[in-house]
């Protein structure tokens, strides 16, 4: 068994009983294996390992303020990762029995045994129970959390694709990456919610699960606080990928799910002409690739180099699915200089407000106007 973990570069296996096997050996040996889970593709290592741990911030180019979040199969696997308070313990329980498995991470405070790789050098702790057959299966196998942020170069488009790993870190050596035949079911990553000791409850990054939702199921169980959904973070990582202060969530920096070439968000026509906004000539329009939601911008399909919709007849959930896919198949087109992007930010719909928080970052927060 030893003798097949020695690989050289990354290596791609179909999901089989024996490559889950394999897989479950190289996280046993301090080794990274990229897997599949319904929002993302992630990159696990055992989350108690620190020596494997070190391996995941190295491949991905990760600065080590940037918290990981830590996957489990069942929920009791929390009581040795966590040292919660009543408060917490309470709504960690009632929201996890209800949406785990599912796009949902819960940020509480965490065991003094958590290696700090895995907080940040903090004392909260991120989990959740991702769904989807490949992630639990190989949870099970090896029956210890695994950490994975995703499974990308750091700030790039996040993979919803075997391919889309082995593009980013196909030459780390000692890497598995599980294949699945489909994308990722919902295609942005879960929805992070921290619990706080002071009896407050904050989405730090939206995602499939709504904060109504969120507070449904809380007003149910008699737990009577609203879900306050923080403003979107713009912090900013200096030349050193380091940061002033140490991250609460993943997916708060501003330049983040960024494609290779450089992106902008087409501001609302109708909206009252901003000076602090540029001008984006429709000559350049020849040379972009334009991203639309519900042909919003159709009008420029024609003088547009490449033209995709993440969803034409406006469904949330088909955009939310083709975003990352669409990113990185647009970056690699032909003559391809820049990415324009749709403003989603006046919609009052949660869900296409959880798509339009990576499209901002992906845009770095750069805004244009065509006219």
């Amino acid at each position: 068994m030893n003798q097949k973990l020695e690989i050289q570069v990354a290596k791609i296996l179909n999901f089989s009983e024996e490559s889950m096997d394999l897989c479950a050996h190289a996280l046993q040996a301090s080794n990274l294996v990229a897997f599949p889970t319904e929002t993302v593709y992630g990159l696990g290592a055992n989350a108690l390992d620190e020596k494997a741990l070190e391996k995941i911030f190295f491949a991905k180019g990760r600065p080590k303020s940037d918290p990981l979040i830590v996957h489990i199969s069942e929920i009791f696997q929390a009581e040795s990762l966590t040292e919660m308070t009543s408060f917490q313990r309470h709504c960690f329980d009632i929201l996890g029995k209800k949406f785990w498995p599912g796009p949902l991470t819960l940020i509480v405070k965490a065991s003094k045994n958590i290696p700090k790789l895995i907080t940040a050098g903090g004392d909260s702790i991120a989990i959740r129970i991702p769904s989807g057959k490949i992630a639990l299966s190989l949870l099970k196998k090896v029956n210890f959390p695994i950490a994975a942020p995703s499974a990308n170069r750091f700030g790039h488009v996040s993979p919803t694709k075997a391919n889309h790993v082995y593009d980013d870190l196909g030459s780390f050596p000692d890497l598995y990456i599980i294949n699945q035949i489909e994308e990722c079911d919902i295609g942005i990553e879960s929805t992070v919610v921290k619990i706080s000791e002071n009896n407050e409850i904050s989405i730090l990054r939206p995602g499939a699960i709504s904060s109504l939702q969120l507070n449904n199921v809380l007003n149910e169980n008699n737990v009577n606080i609203k879900v306050n959904l923080v403003k979107r973070e713009v912090k900013i990582i200096n030349e050193d990928q380091e940061l002033s202060t140490n991250l609460d969530s993943p997916g708060q920096l501003l330049t983040h799910y960024s494609p290779n070439i450089e992106s902008f968000i087409i501001k609302n026509n109708e909206l009252k002409l901003n000076k602090n906004i540029p001008l984006f000539s429709k000559n350049l329009l020849s040379k972009s690739v334009l991203i639309d939601f519900n042909s919003k911008n159709l009008k420029f399909k024609e003088l547009s180099l490449c033209y995709l919709d993440l969803s034409d007849s406006g469904d949330s959930k088909e955009a939310s699915k083709n975003l990352f896919h669409f990113l990185r198949k647009a970056e690699i087109i032909e003559n391809a200089e820049f990415i324009l992007l749709p403003d989603l930010n006046y919609e009052n719909n949660e869900n296409l407000s959880a798509i339009f928080d990576r499209i901002y970052r992906a845009a770095s927060g750069k805004f244009v106007l065509i006219n």
